[in-house]
């Protein structure tokens, strides 16, 4: 049988960097494929080049045995091509209806848009899904669940004959995900073709015809869902990897005393976990995305409700803000640097003293400017920021030098103990060294540092212990010299309720 979508010899490189390597990928009428790898692997740019994202690649797209040039979005959707995309392209103002009949309204003899219709094709759609999205609520008021499922929704009211699933149950509680797997099921028996893009490598197994691993542009395996293991499909994924290991820090083995204790302590409505963080640990939380890591991370410093009881040097306390928080030494790098992190438009120093300011540099309400200036070319000297001067924005640096800043915000603030959330997201390999030797220094310093990533190798490389979240619940504390990656991995992709 002809595939219906065949990807030969798939080159594309950027700045002269090859990122993927000659990848052959087919998907066959009532197949779904998976596509999996690590981060990095080169899933979402062979994905962007069906979508017609990028056209300046090397080797063949053929649909149904036909070549095809596929030069931009619209030219894929044309073809068939439905991309569900891991961020959320919904209109915020709109709700589910408005937002699947996008670009596409009815309309009533006179022109204008004929809203009831709207309401009633996109009721009709939903309950042929067996979808329950609540009407008239604006995408931006939805849960993130909701605004998940309308996205899957918006693709196969397409009626595309190949769709493309970027991670669709990362958000999703066990529940939903059910139901999407019989969503996927019921579409690929009418003949689409579904690609299924997924770290949980569970959910592969279980819904996937074929699997196919990419590690680092290259394809490592292409065969039947039901000849591999969780285990198998994991050290496919990660390889030996000897140049990680060799970059795992020296690590003491001694502890110093417990500064941060969790007592049954979890965002309110999530499992409580129990958990001690000695001053100069760096804990790491491996989890996926909506595994609950950032989340707990958020509770504790007072950025989400929380319940259960929080200890810090043996005392009792509740941090109700992370203002709070940081009165008492605990802060948080968040892992979007740029809404909740940093002000983007203000300056260097600006951010590197915004915790600090008003504990250390005023009196009365008056700055005392002089030693504010000390502190900031003090800090940017210490933490190596390149930038222009200490009043060039933030949005004018790297992403590697943005997520120094905010580090060193965190840092100059005194912390006892730091919480990090993806603390090296989209900065480079240069950055990334930088930035653990200067979490390495604080740890020396006494800092208890909890590091929450799905990094597998960042994590190695970093924590001297590591442990699993999975459903908003902390697994067992495992010394990180005693695992690997392919061991991380599966305990990770294993299955269990997510948030």
């Amino acid at each position: 049988m002809t595939p219906m979508l065949e990807m030969r010899g798939i080159r594309k490189s950027f700045a002269g960097n090859e990122v993927l390597h000659g990848v052959d990928y087919t998907v066959a009428p009532q197949e779904i494929h998976a596509l999996v790898g690590h981060n990095g692997a080169g899933k979402s740019t062979l994905i962007n080049v069906l979508g017609g994202l990028y056209t300046d690649y090397q080797g063949e797209v053929l649909l149904w045995g036909e070549p095809v040039r596929l030069s931009e979005p619209q030219e894929s959707l044309a073809a068939g091509i439905s991309v569900i995309h891991q961020e959320f392209s919904l209109v915020p103002d709109f709700d589910a209806a408005e937002n699947l009949a996008l670009g596409r309204e009815p309309r009533r003899q006179a022109g204008l848009i004929d809203h009831r219709a709207i309401q009633v094709d996109g009721r009709a759609l939903l309950d042929s899904l067996g979808l329950s999205i609540p009407q008239g609520v604006p995408a931006r008021q939805m849960s993130v669940a909701h605004q998940q499922l309308t996205e899957i929704a918006k693709a196969l009211s397409r009626d595309a004959s190949i769709l493309v699933m970027d991670e669709p149950t990362s958000r999703l509680a066990r529940a939903e995900r059910l139901a999407l797997f019989e969503i996927i099921r019921r579409v690929s028996n009418d003949g689409v073709g579904v690609i299924y893009i997924s770290h949980f490598l569970d959910e592969v197994l279980s819904i996937a015809d074929r699997v196919t691993v990419l590690r680092d542009g290259n394809v490592v395996l292409t065969g039947p869902a039901d000849e591999l293991t969780i285990d198998g499909l994991a050290a496919l994924i990660v390889g030996e990897a000897p140049a990680a290991r060799s970059k795992r820090i020296e690590r003491k083995l001694d502890a110093g005393p417990v500064v941060i204790e969790l007592d049954q302590f979890g965002q309110s409505g999530r499992p409580g976990n129990s958990l001690q963080v000695h001053a100069g640990q760096v804990l790491g939380l491996a989890g996926l995305v909506g595994s609950g890591r950032s989340s707990l991370l958020e509770s504790v410093c007072g950025a989400r409700p929380a319940s259960g009881t929080l200890r810090l040097n043996g005392s009792e306390v509740r941090l109700n803000s992370p203002a709070v928080a940081a009165q008492f030494g605990v802060v948080l790098v968040p892992e979007d640097r740029k809404t909740k992190g940093l002000v983007m438009q203000r300056g260097v120093g600006e951010n590197i003293v915004l915790t600090s300011l008003a504990r250390d540099y005023a009196w009365l309400g008056i700055v005392h400017m002089a030693a504010r200036r000390e502190a900031i070319h003090e800090a940017i000297l210490r933490f190596g920021i390149r930038t222009a001067s200490d009043e060039a924005t933030v949005s004018s640096l790297s992403g590697g030098n943005q997520q120094k800043t905010l580090i060193t915000r965190a840092s100059v603030s005194h912390p006892v103990v730091m919480l990090l959330d993806q603390p090296t997201a989209g900065v480079d390999i240069g950055a990334k060294g930088e930035i653990y030797s200067l979490l390495r220094s604080l740890a020396d310093q006494g800092v208890a540092c909890i590091v929450a990533s799905d990094e597998i190798e960042e994590l190695l490389a970093l924590c001297d212990d590591i442990a699993v979240v999975r459903a908003g619940k902390v697994g067992k504390v495992n010394r990180s010299a005693d695992l690997d990656e392919a061991t991380l991995m599966a305990q990770m992709s294993s299955k269990g309720e997510r948030e």
